[in-house]
């Protein structure tokens, strides 16, 4: 007799802490309510949740293990139709779509930016740049971002400034001041930083292009800071337009919205992800069917999926929900954050450079 294999149901994400350049993860092993191992070294400062995506450099590490032992990346393309659906195959193929992060900053981040689509495409051959959003879960008091130039940059000042490698770089951005329940919209091209005492849960796309602007203080191989492609043509990458005024407020929103089911960032999101705040504490919430990360980010409650059990859910929490699990119903005074890749229907067409057709 034939066995049939049994449907994937939502499971529970242990942490995946790659080493990385910088400070950072003392308040990842809180949220998760975790104690910090012997061998805690500082520089754990990401959480790579539900990832098929691997660092750039720094030993190339980053994919997720399921608890059972596989590699999420294997599993997604033995079983395609299960964990992610048809409509998702059709705009992203076996391929997530997403990458999503819990980043823990101890020390303020140096000033990068990251390459968009065409240019991943021409120079790097790969599809997906790298947008991203930060949804702030622990700020300290006054703490702060930095995003897109503040005013129109002389010719060769940009140059002028990398070359200088200090604070002046820093000096040309916009500083945003940042608390819990903020949300910032951080389009590919724009340089930034993230300041000393903030964590955030961070969506993006699935690669890790960082043109470091700021190198040689964080120790960074000029190969690492250039993506392989020298300063001259990886800082065409960066946006040097200003970015101020309503184009600054649009990419700012707020993820606490209060009960019910809400989105957390700006429409400009929809090409690459989506981010949706379910709060159930005035009467359950339901979510469609469809892959996706979940981060728990207050209360105890119950989520209730179509197909498995329900789980009992609790602050600190992460869990990776297959297409085959259905709707969910989350119930209690909890609140949840759902990470999806973008269900933009512009993604849907057979040219994509991901289409694969599904497995029948």
């Amino acid at each position: 007799m034939s066995r049939v294999a049994a449907q994937p149901q939502v499971l529970a994400l242990d942490p995946n802490t790659p080493q990385r350049f910088y400070h950072g993860g003392e308040r990842i092993l809180a949220f998760r309510g975790l104690p910090a191992p012997a061998d805690f070294d500082g520089r754990r400062p990401e959480d790579w949740l539900g990832s098929t995506t691997r660092l750039f450099a720094e030993g190339g590490d980053g994919l997720s293990v399921l608890p059972d032992g596989r590699v999420l990346a294997e599993v997604l393309g033995a079983e395609p139709q299960a964990w992610l659906g048809e409509e998702h195959l059709a705009r992203h193929g076996a391929d997530p779509g997403l990458l999503v992060k819990l980043l823990d900053a101890a020390e303020r981040l140096p000033v990068h930016s990251h390459p968009d689509r065409a240019f991943a495409t021409r120079h790097l051959d790969c599809a997906h740049g790298k947008t991203e959003a930060w949804l702030v879960l622990e700020a300290e008091p006054d703490a702060q971002v930095w995003l897109g130039f503040r005013r129109e940059l002389a010719e060769g000042e940009l140059a002028q400034a990398v070359q200088a490698q200090d604070e002046g770089l820093l000096g040309l951005l916009n500083p945003l001041e940042v608390s819990r329940g903020d949300a910032v919209l951080v389009p590919a091209g724009q340089p930034h930083a993230i300041g000393p005492g903030v964590m955030v849960v961070e969506l993006q796309e699935p690669t890790d292009f960082s043109v470091m602007l700021e190198h040689q203080r964080f120790g960074l191989d000029p190969d690492h800071a250039w993506l392989g492609l020298g300063p001259e043509l990886a800082m065409r990458s960066v946006a040097t337009a200003p970015l101020a005024g309503s184009g600054l407020d649009a990419l700012r929103t707020r993820w606490e919205a209060g009960p019910g089911l809400s989105s957390a960032l700006a429409a400009q999101a929809d090409p690459y992800f989506v981010a949706q705040t379910e709060d159930a504490s005035a009467g359950p919430v339901q979510l469609d069917p469809g892959f996706a990360v979940l981060v728990v980010v207050a209360g105890e409650g119950t989520l209730v999926p179509d197909s498995g059990p329900p789980l009992t859910i609790a602050s600190g929490q992460v869990l990776l929900v297959p297409y085959a699990a259905g709707r969910l119903t989350v119930h209690g005074p909890v609140t949840v954050l759902r990470c999806s890749p973008s269900r933009d229907p512009d993604r849907a067409r057979p040219d994509h450079p991901h289409h694969e057709p599904p497995t029948t």
